[in-house]
């Protein structure tokens, strides 16, 4: 077997002397029936980084998620706790995590990075027999509700549509126009023309850049079809490139701005035209099913929140009408 036991820039300087020492170390514990590997008890930091990679090499995590991900275990997991043996982990020990993000007053969706992380890596850890418990769904988290509830007048969403189909720019005004329908800005800006079926007048929205990661497939309307032509529809290749050639990474902020400054709108993000979509389907009494087969839902518990929103919304006017009256 072979194994790295060292490197010359390492903390201790790792030379030939030191490897073949280790090297008999290794020999020894063979001799006595005990495992070499090194993987069987990693720290947690050797075991997140290789956790981490693996996720966003396969795809299965983002690289904006990765970054996060790294970010908030770099600036807030000790390095005490980072060099334990995942083995040695305890729940005290990611509880004094928490606590401290608390009493530093970060919000709470951001404290939630613990569970969001950690749990699905200690699940990892148990199904490759390196852990028997998760205590991460044991900690005490701070209480909030998760969901953003996002809605706009008739007449601001109309001015809203207004701005979108007078933007001049063919690639500025259909990647809006994408969003209007419901979908993610980085399913938008992964489009491309072989997943695009102008015949059959549906397009495709691939595992890989799926949030889901489930192939979605959505139909194409005749007002996005006419626009569409203007892109010069091609066989392969993506849909959206800047004047550079390079695929953007991101919806122009200056054309956003712009568009919310002339609609006279302030608060809203681009995420919020799926809740937008999602809340103006359920005012207007269209099935649950319907609208969580437009917004690519996996689960119709997630599209439950307009509804709910709704229900918050009438109880809010009522509470206002009563203290009206009593007045």
């Amino acid at each position: 077997t072979n194994q790295i036991v060292g490197y010359s820039n390492d903390s201790i300087r790792t030379n030939p002397t030191i490897a073949y020492q280790k090297r008999t170390e290794l020999v020894n514990k063979l001799k006595n029936g005990e495992s070499i590997r090194a993987n069987d008890n990693p720290t947690l930091d050797t075991y997140f980084n290789e956790y981490i990679n693996a996720k966003e090499k396969a795809r299965t995590l983002s690289k904006k998620k990765a970054y996060t991900y790294k970010h908030f275990y770099n600036k807030h997991i000790p390095m005490q706790v980072q060099q334990k043996k995942l083995k040695q982990l305890t729940k005290i020990d990611f509880q004094k995590i928490i606590d401290t993000l608390v009493s530093t007053e970060y919000k709470p969706s951001y404290i939630a990075t613990v569970k969001t992380c950690f749990s699905p890596l200690f699940n990892h850890a148990i199904s490759n027999g390196l852990l028997t418990v998760n205590f991460i769904s044991s900690l005490q988290f701070p209480k909030y509700d998760a969901n953003r509830y996002f809605s706009l007048s008739e007449d601001k969403a109309k001015a809203l549509v207004i701005e979108i189909m007078n933007l001049a720019d063919n690639q500025q005004r259909i990647m809006f126009m994408f969003l209007l329908r419901g979908r993610r800005a980085g399913e938008v800006l992964s489009l491309d023309w072989s997943n695009i079926d102008l015949d059959r007048k549906v397009y495709t929205i691939k595992d890989s850049q799926s949030k889901i990661r489930q192939t979605l497939t959505f139909t194409l309307d005749d007002e996005i079809i006419e626009h569409l032509q203007y892109l010069q529809p091609k066989k392969t290749g993506l849909l959206f490139i800047n004047n550079r050639g390079v695929v953007p990474k991101e919806f122009s902020r200056s054309v956003w701005l712009k568009i919310k400054d002339n609609a006279g709108i302030t608060d809203m993000k681009l995420h919020d035209f799926r809740h937008l979509l999602g809340f103006t389907l359920v005012n207007n009494n269209v099935p649950i099913e319907l609208v969580s087969r437009a917004l690519g839902h996996s689960k119709i518990t997630t599209t439950q929140m307009y509804s709910n929103q709704k229900e918050q919304m009438a109880k809010e006017a009522v509470d206002i009408y009563l203290r009206i009256v009593k007045k």
